[in-house]
């Protein structure tokens, strides 16, 4: 009995045996899920970051990558990938951003594989077309710009940039124009030199974040590329240097510290000293002239042509830098570090402004995307939730585990995003989302309104004190001396509206930290009445009886809509994707679905709140 008993297990163990055996090499004859493939592994090296070159060890990761090139265009109520005129959404921002490129061109992102390409595209990138819209001193993006659009970005730094060590070539990189330096992108594995292949987003000039940017060449471990975040986080954020990964750092805070490369406010420093840089022999060809007559002295192309050849020249130096001093080790970010850094003397007596604003004289900041410095006041950095967690959640296909790398909006996949945390239903999560933004939505509205209505009332106000003897020289007015009376409103408009672009260029509608993002707006909105309520006074200390401060709403918003953007010369620099020259009137933007009107749903959600109409905005769901 007992040996029968025997024979009976020993035969069940060896069809467990036989069924496990069954099920693994039927999931080994799937594709490898995880990316790495069995035959021609190629070796990466940060010779070559190509995700192209990079993907065939990983295919199904750069498959996901690339999926957002061809996918459907989509429309979340604050955000998603068609790149509408934000200017068009909200007119109000062709006002607060006067005087800046921004007013003329900002389209709603479209994702990293697009962003090299969006960046080369931009009229914010075209001095031909700046100079024509008003901004007569724009004289060229720098390489800076790079830094957040560029795969190629650390190769150019490393290889084709000027200098001796590290940080004479960081300076340099920061410093050559962006035109210039895009041209030294190698072309590899027989690719044409300026071929379409060699200028296009598949591993040429225009490619934009690759896998190089995040991980260590063959062993794939997270990693900090970028100089300006490493500089950030050993200087001030408690971090150490590391060879290898830039810093070092748990995994699960590197799943963080990778976004954060990009994802925040900078600025660009001046040095205070001439630097080596690469330019343009096209600076020696007085048969180059821009539209205005001037000589040129880059190429506003990506490739070398027409005999125009790198030169070494001397011009200013520039750092991107993080203004992160008060920003200290383990604490939440709070907006007044930034008043606190900009205002420090050793900042702002080299470092004024972004800009002056065109209506007001103001000197203005332009907040860029500060996405890393709101969510550290969350309740989900609390809980040590990562970037990568829910914008890159974990899928599974076939057998295995992976990192979505299709990097977008959580609302594309409540299910993996946010349900591995919370146990209500999609439909209640999804209505959460869309309570918050609507909410936050209203209070930045709210501000942007007021803050145009501050921009009107201090215009109003220089006009009347430009007739009066005092604030004049030789006859004429005197803006310095207009600015000096109002410099405490001047200061209320910069501080007030650096506030409400924090919210509105921080790309979460206020959801990575609603608390957060309320309190900045409530002292926004503060501060802009009470300029309103010092314009008052000046009104009443110069005797403008008839001065009353104005408060605009969305109708009178409405009328500031720039429509599409257009050429106002004839130029003949080709340099997009058609190839054709443009004339004067022509539409600036070749694919219909850029910079066009978003979607006549979003355009009725804004209507409906500001004012707030709750019963058309409100979730229809049981919550």
């Amino acid at each position: 009995m007992k040996k029968n008993l025997m024979a009976i297990l020993a035969i069940i163990v060896l069809i467990g045996f036989f069924m496990l055996n069954k099920d693994i090499s039927s999931k080994k004859a799937q594709p490898d899920m995880a990316g790495a493939i069995s035959k021609n592994i190629v070796m990466m090296s940060d010779d070559d970051p190509r995700f192209d070159v990079w993907g065939k060890n990983f295919p199904e990761y750069v498959d996901m990558y690339k999926a957002v090139e061809t996918q459907p265009e989509f429309e979340t109520e604050f955000g998603g990938n068609h790149a509408y005129s934000k200017l068009i959404r909200y007119p109000q921002l062709s006002v607060l951003w006067a005087g800046y490129p921004f007013s003329i061109d900002a389209n709603e992102e479209r994702g990293h594989f697009w962003i090299q390409v969006d960046q080369m595209d931009t009229a914010r990138n075209n001095k031909e077309f700046l100079n024509a819209h008003g901004f007569a001193g724009f004289g060229g993006q720098p390489a800076a710009c790079m830094n957040c659009h560029s795969g190629w970005t650390k190769w150019l730094e490393n290889n084709a940039a000027k200098g001796d060590n590290a940080q004479e070539k960081w300076i340099s990189f920061n410093s050559t124009k962006y035109w210039t330096m895009i041209k030294n992108v190698p072309a590899l594995d027989g690719i044409k030199e300026n071929s379409p292949e060699h200028s296009g987003p598949h591993g040429g000039k225009r490619m934009g974040v690759a896998c190089a940017d995040c991980h260590v060449p063959n062993t794939m471990e997270l990693r900090v590329t970028r100089t300006a975040l490493i500089n950030a986080l050993t200087k001030w954020r408690g971090y150490e240097k590391d060879e290898i990964t830039g810093v070092k750092a748990t995994r699960a805070q590197m799943r963080t510290l990778v976004c954060q490369q990009c994802h925040v406010e900078y600025y660009f420093r001046p040095t205070g000293s001439k630097i080596q840089a690469i330019g343009e022999s096209i600076a020696n060809d007085p048969s180059k002239k821009w539209a205005n007559g001037t000589q040129k002295t880059y190429d506003e192309f990506d490739s070398w042509r027409d005999g125009n050849q790198a030169t070494t020249i001397q011009t200013a130096g520039i750092e991107l830098v993080f203004p992160w001093k008060q920003w200290e080790p383990k604490k939440p970010f709070r907006i007044e570090m930034f008043d606190e850094y900009y205002d420090e003397q050793a900042t702002r007596s080299i470092f004024p402004q972004d800009w002056s604003h065109k209506l007001t004289k103001a000197p203005m900041l332009k907040i860029q995307h500060p996405e890393s410095e709101m969510y550290s006041s969350s309740v989900h950095a609390a809980n040590g939730v990562s970037c990568a967690d829910c914008h890159m959640p974990y899928i599974r296909k076939g057998s295995s585990k992976m990192t979505n790398h299709n990097i977008t909006s959580p609302l594309k996949d409540i299910n993996a995003a946010c349900k591995s945390c919370h146990t209500q239903s999609e439909s209640y999560l999804k209505a959460q989302i869309s309570d918050i933004q609507k909410s936050i939505a209203f209070d930045l509205r709210s501000v942007e309104y007021a803050t145009v209505s501050l921009i009107n009332d201090i215009q109003d106000m220089r006009q009347r004190l430009a007739k009066l003897p005092k604030f004049q020289t030789n006859g004429k007015a005197d803006d310095k001396k207009i600015s000096a009376e109002l410099a405490e409103i001047l200061e209320l408009h910069r501080k007030g509206q650096m506030r409400g672009d924090f919210i509105g260029a921080e790309n979460s509608t206020g959801f990575h930290s609603p608390r957060e993002a309320s309190r900045i707006l409530l002292q926004a909105m503060d501060m802009i009445r009470t300029g309103q309520a010092k314009l008052m006074g000046v009104a009443l200390k110069y005797g403008f009886k008839d001065y009353k401060t104005s408060d605009l709403g969305f109708k009178d918003i409405q009328k500031l809509n720039p429509g599409d953007i257009k050429y106002k010369v004839n130029t003949n620099d080709a340099r997009q994707a058609t190839g054709k020259n443009h004339k004067a009137g022509d539409r600036y933007y070749e694919h219909s679905n850029i910079n066009d009107a978003p979607s006549q749903k979003l355009l009725d959600l804004d209507k409906a709140n500001k004012p707030y109409d709750h019963k058309a905005i409100d979730p229809k769901v049981d919550l």
